[in-house]
């Protein structure tokens, strides 16, 4: 979905979550709490639901 939108990972360093977490989620590598999946899930402009859908 990032890709699809044109971004890269350092758009989403900021105080809220960091490049190298955004990393680790899209690898599966690590855990994500629903508030940092908020924060992605804005920065994509899409709803947290949205970012389930694996179709």
């Amino acid at each position: 979905m990032r890709l699809e939108k044109g971004l890269k990972q350092d758009d989403f360093d900021c105080k809220d979550i960091s490049r190298s977490m955004v990393g680790l989620v899209e690898i599966a590598k690590t855990d994500i709490t629903v508030t940092k999946l908020k924060v992605i899930a804005d920065i994509l402009g899409v709803k947290v639901k949205d970012l389930f859908d694996f179709e």
